[in-house]
């Protein structure tokens, strides 16, 4: 699945000018989307922050939705990228070779993509069941991680029983470690003893 999203063109921006006010645009409402959440945020608000007319924002985008959309598609291109086949820190070699590195670098590059946009990740979440198109792309994303998985395992010498359902509960227990470090605000355990402490559990099942 390719990551653009189905999000309504209106004007194309070529010149600089035009790029920077659309840039100034989705950066505002990634601004007031992580602040508000998205329902609290207005398209009125947004062009005051990126400090452009009502008419200027419209004439880029249809809607508020359409914004959000577009930074959420500039998100996952980011994710995307984090995560291309020639990535030598989750490569097979690595994977066969020392397994717990691997787990580690895997648990860091998703913590890091998804602190960058921590507040949005949030409201992604919320968003999941109302907006097919969000959860177009974090079923992708999931997807992908548990597919690269569960290929490794499958070369591997592992004796898992069932390989499918061990890929899916692996990536679902790493996003809820995740979860754990990026909103447990008040949680006084360690982020790298709690990254750690879940290596150490997957690593060992996965032997």
């Amino acid at each position: 699945m390719g990551s653009n999203l189905n999000v309504t063109k209106r004007r194309i921006p070529k010149q600089n000018r035009s790029i920077q006010n659309r840039d100034k645009i989705l950066d505002a409402g990634l601004k007031l989307f992580s602040e508000k959440g998205y329902y609290d945020t207005t398209t009125n608000e947004i062009a005051k922050v990126a400090g452009v007319s009502i008419g200027s924002l419209y004439s880029y985008f249809k809607d508020k939705d359409a914004i959000f959309l577009s930074i959420l598609d500039n998100y996952h291109k980011r994710f995307l990228s984090f995560f291309h086949e020639k990535d030598e820190d989750l490569s097979y070699e690595l994977y066969a070779r020392d397994i717990k590195q691997w787990l580690k670098n895997l648990m860091v590059k998703l913590l890091d993509i998804h602190e960058s946009v921590k507040t949005l990740n949030r409201e992604m979440n919320i968003m999941y069941h109302s907006k097919p198109q969000v959860a177009r792309i974090m079923d992708t994303q999931t997807e992908r991680i548990r597919t690269m998985t569960m290929s490794f395992i499958a070369r591997s010498e592992s004796s898992v029983y069932d390989i499918e359902a061990t890929s899916a509960v692996i990536v679902d227990f790493i996003s809820t470690v995740i979860d754990r470090i990026l909103y447990k605000e008040n949680d006084n355990l360690d982020k790298d003893n709690i990254i750690e402490a879940a290596v150490d559990i997957l690593a060992n099942y996965l032997s």
